[in-house]
Order: structure tokens, then sequence, then C-alpha cells
């Protein structure tokens, strides 16, 4: 087989994978029909995929002629990355596939600390972890690192860290350290990845956090916008109040002392509760708050009043500036239904100088893991769209 011969079927194959990659499911006689070639040739490479165990025979289908045809799919962790989420008292880790499904979720057990054995145990509790699921090196696209930090554009290093204790933390360290590819990531830019990933129709908007802290990141054109630096979307620190309430950050009256879940909730109280007596439900459990009425206690009812008015004004110059729509994520979205959401879409129209029509504020799809799922989905989005490119 000449070097001509031996490219061109290289290129053949690579096209039939990449189909993979836009189609769910998809038979031999709709590839014949999507790149024009010979039933033989799409046979040989079909044969080919299954032996190599990147796609795996999935169901029937119609052909054109009526007849039904064998349908085929990815193999979903034919390559797999690793979402890692480091959290202030503990470190999780997840496994990422091709379709972006996270499994073998697994939380271990670590704070956070600036000593030179924090990042000792972590990378021995990672390795671990990345061993136990028993992936070869070249199943492996990389592991994405989740941090409560701002990192800079490249993902290569933290460049702000005030809620962790760790200071310093760079990709290349690590990487030398797992023998793979690392990247850095701001957990809500992860979180805001997720979005993009399981809302195909998502161009551009804000994505909110809304968790024990307030983050905030920017999606233009179905990717992250990371600004010159990577500061890009951090809307928790513009100033929001005069009530002089500290900030982490050593300023006052940032919009993270506002609308955090922190900032709502009184010390020890926890947000299922919270929402129970707001709402006059009794919750079964973290999300559902309708298994039974009980009173409406009204001091509960004003500080969700008082807190959508100091979130409206915070959003609302963000709306103002962009003009694009609000994604709100984090621990809170399971809790927010329909009137919540017209609620605070009513008070930052109420501050607009223009006419501005309800339905620019929306909950999350992901609501659960969003941030470790997003840390792992960079290896896989970047995999997905340079096999797709060959087409």
């Amino acid at each position: 087989m000449n070097n001509d011969t031996l490219l061109i079927k290289q290129k053949n194959f690579q096209k039939i994978h990449a189909l993979f990659f836009q189609y769910p499911v998809i038979s031999k006689p709709r590839i014949v029909q999507l790149l024009g070639l010979s039933t033989p040739t799409v046979s040989t490479h079909i044969t080919e995929l299954l032996n190599q165990k990147l796609i795996q025979p999935s169901s029937s289908m119609q052909s054109q002629n009526g007849r039904p045809a064998i349908g085929y799919s990815l193999v979903p962790d034919a390559k797999v990355a690793f979402g890692v989420e480091i959290k202030f008292n503990q470190v999780r880790c997840a496994v990422v596939d091709l379709v972006g499904h996270a499994t073998n979720i697994q939380e271990f057990p670590l704070p956070c600390s600036d000593q030179a054995n924090y990042l000792e145990k972590f990378c021995t509790t990672i390795k671990s972890y990345i061993q136990a699921q028993a992936y070869t090196p070249e199943q492996i696209l990389g592991i994405g690192i989740s941090v409560q930090a701002v990192v800079n554009a490249e993902g290569s290093e933290m460049i702000y860290s005030r809620i962790l204790p760790l200071k310093t933390l760079k990709a290349a360290d690590l990487s030398r350290e797992f023998a793979l590819p690392v990247r850095l990531c701001h957990d809500v830019e992860c979180s805001a990845l997720s979005e993009l990933w399981f809302d195909q129709n998502l161009s551009d908007a804000v994505y909110v956090s809304i968790a024990e802290h307030l983050g905030g990141a920017l999606i233009l054109n179905h990717r992250i916008e990371y600004g010159k630096v990577g500061y890009a979307g951090a809307l928790e620190h513009l100033p929001c109040g005069t009530e002089g309430r500290k900030c982490y950050c050593g300023r006052q009256d940032c919009l993270e002392t506002y609308c955090s879940i922190s900032a709502l909730l009184h010390k020890e109280e926890r947000l299922r509760d919270f929402f129970t007596r707001m709402r006059g439900f009794v919750a079964t459990n973290d999300v559902d708050v309708s298994a039974g009425y009980i009173i409406e206690q009204p001091q509960y009812r004003q500080r969700w009043e008082d807190y959508l008015t100091a979130f409206a004004r915070g959003l609302y110059p963000v709306y103002l500036l962009l003009e694009r729509d609000i994604i709100l994520g984090g621990d809170l979205a399971p809790y927010l239904n329909e009137q919540d959401l017209y609620m605070l879409e009513d008070k930052i129209i109420s501050l607009s100088a223009f006419p501005t029509a309800h339905g620019f504020i929306h909950k999350a799809t992901v609501q659960k893991d969003s941030a470790l799922i997003g840390a792992g989905l960079f290896f896989i989005r970047k995999e997905r769209e340079q096999i797709s490119s060959l087409l």
C-alpha cells in the first residue's frame, strides 16, 4: 500500500469516527450517504472501529429502503477525563466520559492547606483514585481541576485565591507528577462549561453560581470568556449596598456579602429549613419542599424579599451592560421556582432605564456536581472538537 492510499484510508477512518461525535446512533447506510463512500469501505472501517472498541452496536434503525439496519454508537468511556474538585475540607473526583456523564464520584476528606504536605497528600489521593479506575494511559485525556480561586486564561496557574488557603498551584507541576495533561479552572467557570455542554442552544449568557460563596462567568459564542487575565465575569466583587459588610477579599459591600448563601442564611441554618419556613411547606429532602403544609413564617419571606432586592441591584448593571440572559446555578438553584425568577426579574426591570421584558433569567440545566463535571469536560470538549473538525 503506497503512502497516498494509506493517507486516504486514514482520513476515511477519521471521518467515519468523527460522525459518531455528531450522531448518537448511526448506521452504515447513513454513513455511506453522508460521506459518499462505498459500502465496502464503510464496512471495513466500522469493523476496525469495533475492534478498537471505539464504537459499539447500539440498535436497529430504519434504512432508506425500509429494511432495518444496525445502528452504532460511541463507546462512552473509550476515552475519559478526570474531574477533580478542590474544596475547603475535601477533594472530590469523578470520571467524565465522551458524552459528558460523570461516574465513580468519590469524596476524600482532605482539609486544604498552604503547607507542602497538602499537595503531597493531594497527589497521592488523586493517583490512588485514577489507578482504581483501571483505565489505560491511552484512554485518559487529562485531569481538570476545579478550584475556588481565579485561574489565568490558559488554565496553567491560580492567580487569585482568598477562599482557599492554598496560594500557589501550577498545572505544569501537577502534570509532571501525574504524567498526564492537567488544566486548572475556576469552579464557577467549570459549572458554566457543564451548562454549555448540556444546553446545546446556549450561546451567550451570564452564569451565576449561588453557593456558600457567589461566583460569575461569562459565556460568549458558546465558550467561556476569560478576559485578558482571567477575571472576566467575577461579578461577586461588584459593589452593592452601603452597610459596610466585610468581604473575604478585604473590601466592603461586595455583592458576595449580600447574595451568597452565607449572606442569606443565619449561622447553623440550612437551605432546606429556610425554604420550608419561607414557603410554608414541609421538606422531605434537600429540594422537595411540597410534602405538606406548615405555617408560613413572615420573617423568612421578608428575608427572601430583601435578598432578591439586593440580588437585583447587583445583577441590574450586569444585565444593562451585557444584555444577555442570566443563568442561576449553584446550591440555591434547586430551590428556586418560577415565581422567584419572576420576582427577581421584576425587581431588575423596576431599576431599568429601558423597557425590558420578562424571561431573561433561567435556572441552570445542571444543578448537581456541575463544577466537578465541568472540570473534566474541558478535555472531553477538546477531544470532540478535534475529531469533529476532520469532517
